[in-house]
């Protein structure tokens, strides 16, 4: 159980590493077209669900162990 944990708590730690370098860059790197943005910030999005989903994971299997 403790390998599982310690995989979703890599898991949650790269995707946050993603999420700090990730979403600035995504945010100045933004085409001035609507259609890019929408692009971009669905990008966005999805970093910050998947870390939720981390989040989430983690404490679940954390309180299990």
């Amino acid at each position: 159980m403790q390998a599982v944990n310690f995989f979703f708590v890599n898991a949650l730690l790269f995707a946050s590493l993603i999420a700090v370098v990730g979403v600035p860059v995504l945010y100045v790197t933004q085409p001035s077209t609507e259609e890019g943005q929408r692009e971009s910030r669905r990008k966005i999005y999805s970093i910050a669900a998947v870390w939720v989903v981390l989040v989430f994971i983690t404490g679940i299997v954390s309180s299990l162990v």
